[in-house]
């Protein structure tokens, strides 16, 4: 997850990460289809590699799972917010001022806050309701 503190000025270079977390994605989904490319063909071409050739598409349709998960995950963060979640973002703007002045701060920088911004503030708030003790 990405390390973001609402009460500092948004990261200038948060999409910096976005790319490469892209590209990583696209090649390891690319291996996981060539496994099912290779499964297909060993099913369709009836040849005597055929347990061999199983066992490739296998090893190349799992073997990269983890790893999609992980990017796909990553990639989470720099989802746009559903409209539900602006909605509750400006609400959360209306009663804290840290809230209001973080998404200030962001729409001054020329962009919209995406989803771990909002799981930030998110978090703030969390915080900021529960009793001290």
């Amino acid at each position: 997850m990405m390390k973001i503190n609402i009460l500092h000025k948004p990261p200038d270079d948060i999409f910096k990460n976005r790319r490469k977390f892209i590209l990583i994605f696209i090649a390891l989904l690319a291996v996981a289809c060539c496994g099912v490319l290779l499964g297909v063909y060993a099913i369709i071409a009836e040849t005597i590699y055929y347990n061999q050739l199983e066992k490739w598409a296998l090893v190349l349709f799992v073997s990269p799972t983890p790893f999609i998960t992980y990017f796909g995950e990553k990639l989470q963060a720099y989802k746009k917010l559903t409209p539900p979640q602006r909605m509750e973002l400006a609400d959360w703007g209306l009663q804290y001022q840290e809230v209001n002045v973080y998404s200030d701060l962001v729409a001054e920088s020329g962009r919209r806050p995406i989803r771990a911004e909002y799981e930030a503030c998110q978090a703030w708030v969390e915080a900021a309701r529960r009793p001290s003790k």
